[in-house]
């Protein structure tokens, strides 16, 4: 029942984000469109994608017999309290040890979590997730990266 009033919810979360899109002052436009028009058409999408699946959800919840108990899915598991725990872990290291060391142990963590044993593999993920996404966000997109301290600050100059 949680997911069926989810999506009600997020249905008219998304109607009144839609309805504030067409406050959006027009009338200095050119474009057809109009500065208003990418929100709209993301709005309009959402909403047909979020009625797709609250018919599913509909039709999965009548299909299945109904049980005795309710059935209470086992939430705290180790993977999920590691996740939580890495990402404390990350956010509390990443303005010490900067964005590519935090973020090459965050993944290595995660992957170990997840069950990967091979260190090697593990290791070259890390390390190309890492330089990748700093490459992608510091390089191309201009955003300011953690650059950690005194070493680390140093070499996170030739980087990004």
């Amino acid at each position: 029942m949680g997911d069926i009033i989810f999506h009600v919810l997020l249905l008219v979360v998304l109607g009144v984000f839609f309805k504030e899109s067409l406050l959006i002052d027009m009338e200095r436009t050119t474009d057809p469109i109009g500065p208003a028009g990418f929100p709209q058409g993301i709005m309009i999408i959402t909403i047909v994608l979020t009625v797709i699946s609250l018919f599913q959800t509909i039709r999965k919840r009548k299909a299945e017999p109904a049980a005795d108990t309710p059935h209470k899915p086992n939430e705290l598991t180790k993977e999920f309290i590691g996740l939580l725990a890495s990402i404390i872990l990350f956010v509390l290291l990443v303005d010490t040890l900067g964005f590519i060391v935090a973020f090459i142990l965050f993944t290595f963590g995660l992957l170990l979590l997840l069950g990967e044993r091979k260190y090697g593999k593990m290791a070259g993920i890390s390390v190309a997730v890492s330089f990748g996404f700093a490459l992608l966000f510091g390089n191309l997109l201009s955003v300011p990266l953690p650059r950690g301290v005194e070493i680390l600050k140093l070499l996170s100059y030739y980087l990004y």
